[in-house]
């Protein structure tokens, strides 16, 4: 491990390769942040659209707190459905009706503030092995994520991957995602209450604030992980990377929600995503927040591709994803995402040097806790209380 100030140091404007694509992305280009913090200014979530596309909200259920939805492997006619209050809900893809309930952690798990069960990823090869992976908050209000077998619908067994401890009941993360290796992702926010008061986003004796990387089987460090000492860290410098996901050629679009005045949406390629370092709390966003701290290297210092102010009721990012479905051909390549307080769907599209300004769908989320799909790639968008399918005109 290397700590240096950061004001001689380089850090990593990325570019890449649009999101339709295979291929390696271009190499980024390097600015220095002597005149700090170096990179774009942030600027408020777009004006309305003067012509919004035709897209609409089609209600498939009412949820107790949904937090992630996605396709059960094999059987395109069935999603998962996460509740943070606790279950898991096994859903009809179709109409969204409740078919079964495959774990209930309602007894196991804490809740309010920004806790519960918030998020869960299939097994590779969940065919063969059925395992689940379920991220949630325990009664003690920290972090564990533990591996079930689904049989019949139902989930049981219970390895216990990971435990974390929470100092704070908020920023507790939730995302678990695999990468194309088949290790485990599992995202970390810094360990709550705010501005990082034990600066553990840059510190790499504690799990907080960091992407971890972990066997899934196991729940030990990937062998080819960045950092020895700390051998379960994929990427650190985060304050709550709530929701992040791959796009079909690698590329991680990662929503980091700021403290008080800036969002950010991070979009990495492959090559520097090992290691990254995605600057909380030296920076919120672009803005320097901890002028006086220091950046851990020598991994990438990642620039956010995308940042939005605090204005006309914004609060914080709430990360989508890729769409490579067919029924909304406009969409096609393009990222979806959003804003939990604000409520618009919006878009960005992936260029040479970033991504281009984010654009207003014309739909509204209230309270918008996260965007999922289903096995043909179409859009699933969560709020509070509901669950709905993005459609275009009927």
């Amino acid at each position: 491990m290397v700590v240096r100030a950061l004001a001689p140091v380089l850090a990593l404007l990325l570019v890449g390769g649009c999101t339709t694509g295979s291929g390696a992305a271009p190499e980024p280009t390097a600015v220095p942040t002597t005149a700090a913090p170096g990179f774009p200014s942030s600027s408020p979530l777009p004006a309305p659209s003067v012509s919004p596309m035709p897209y609409l909200l089609q209600p498939l259920g009412t949820f107790s707190a949904p937090e992630w939805v996605g396709p059960v492997p094999g059987d395109p006619t069935t999603l998962f459905l996460v509740e943070r209050t606790g279950k898991i809900r096994r859903i009809d893809a179709a109409t969204g009706k409740v078919l079964g309930t495959v774990l209930d952690l309602t007894s196991q798990t804490s809740h309010g503030n920004e806790q519960g069960v918030l998020g869960m990823a299939f097994d590779p090869a969940f065919a063969k092995n059925t395992r689940i992976y379920v991220d949630f908050t325990d009664r003690g209000g920290d972090t564990k994520v533990v591996a079930y077998t689904v049989t019949d619908g139902i989930a049981g067994g219970g390895q216990e991957l990971l435990t974390v401890d929470q100092p704070f009941p908020n920023h507790n993360g939730g995302t678990v995602l695999f990468d194309s290796t088949g290790m485990l992702l599992v995202g970390l926010g810094d360990g709550g209450s705010a501005g990082d008061p034990g600066d553990r986003a840059q510190d790499l004796n504690t799990d907080l604030g960091k992407i971890l990387r972990i066997d899934p089987m196991t729940g030990e460090g990937a062998q080819d992980n960045p950092f020895p000492s700390s051998p379960k860290v994929w990427a650190l410098g985060l304050r709550n990377p709530l929701r992040f996901s791959f796009d079909t050629n690698g590329d991680l679009y990662l929503g980091d929600v700021g403290q008080n005045k800036v969002e950010e949406l991070d979009v990495v390629p492959p090559r520097f995503q090992r290691g990254a370092n995605y600057g909380w709390s030296v920076f919120e966003g672009n803005e320097r927040f901890k002028p006086d701290r220091q950046i851990v290297l020598p991994g990438p210092l990642i620039a956010p591709a995308l940042t939005y102010a605090h204005a006309d009721g914004a609060c914080s990012l709430t990360g989508g994803q890729v769409y490579h479905g067919t029924r909304l051909p406009a969409l096609q390549g393009k990222y979806v995402f959003g804003d939990y307080c604000e409520g618009d769907l919006l878009v960005v599209s992936r260029t040479a040097t970033g991504v281009t300004p984010s654009q207003k769908l014309g739909v509204k989320v209230e309270g918008l806790s996260g965007i999922g799909h289903d096995a043909n790639g179409e859009l699933l968008v969560m709020s509070p209380t509901r669950l709905y399918r993005l459609v275009g005109p009927t």
